[in-house]
């Protein structure tokens, strides 16, 4: 493998720092293509913020444009999720707030707070915008995260017991750091296949590599501030681990 194919990804900093992202509609049915619609900065992504410096731009640049995907968006009661491509690849969800001080609540008492971006198993923060995804939109705020993939399908009963174990770990260090997701279930989970093991990498019996995902806890609209009693006392840990099959000794293997 060459050098240049295995060196790391840079940085997207202008994700973190750019005061104005513009959202480009795919073409309509005419083969007109709309045009875009611009996000403006409210809430940067702290602490990548902090820790991720500016990129250069040139004064007068224009916004760095997100392609959003042909397919519809998903509805839901706080927000519509949109998908969307960066300029430079990363995958990424536009959600645009039906509610918006619930999305508010979301970015800066979740988001703000919790270590994503490489830390927990939850999508990276990419900062809070106003403005609208579509022209035929209200001017509401718009959300930008990591696309973490698809949902999970067929329930938990689908996860090997090491996966449902990492998902109850990942719900105590919420509860250690005195937040509750608020509405974990199948649905809270999105799934996407990891990234691809390096080549001296191989499975146990000395095969092929062996084939894994990457599971990422999403929807945290109803999560809020929680003064944890304990693992054995607190209903979401509780009601978490029983529906992980986590609260019988042994746990089911999948």
């Amino acid at each position: 493998m060459s050098s240049s194919s295995s060196a790391p990804k840079p940085f997207p900093g202008y994700l973190v720092h750019a005061p104005f992202l513009a959202a480009q509609a795919p073409p309509s049915s005419t083969g007109l293509l709309p045009s875009p619609e611009l996000l403006q900065r409210t809430l940067p992504p702290s602490p990548l913020h902090f820790t991720h410096p500016p990129t250069p731009t040139s004064p007068g640049a224009p916004a760095p444009v997100l392609s959003l995907a042909a397919n519809a968006p998903i509805p839901g009661r706080v927000s519509s999720v949109y998908r969307a491509t960066s300029p430079t690849g990363e995958k990424v969800v536009l959600k645009y707030a039906n509610d918006m001080l619930a999305v508010l609540r979301e970015a800066e008492e979740v988001y703000v707070n919790l270590p994503g971006g490489g830390g927990l198993p939850i999508p990276t923060y990419w900062g809070l915008f106003e403005g609208r995804v579509t022209g035929d939109q209200n001017k509401s705020l718009v959300m930008m995260l990591e696309d973490c993939g698809e949902p999970l399908q067929g329930g938990f009963e689908t996860l090997t017991r090491a996966e449902r174990q990492k998902l109850y770990d990942a719900l105590t260090i919420f509860h250690d750091i005195h937040f509750q997701h608020g509405s974990f279930s199948p649905s809270s989970v999105v799934s996407q296949p990891a990234p691809p093991p390096s080549d001296s990498t191989t499975s146990p019996n000395g095969g092929a590599p062996t084939s894994s995902r990457k599971l990422t806890i999403v929807g945290f609209s109803q999560a809020e501030w929680h003064l944890c009693p304990g693992e054995n006392s607190c209903p979401e840990l509780v009601q978490a681990k029983k529906a992980l099959g986590l609260d019988q000794e042994g746990g089911v293997d999948a």
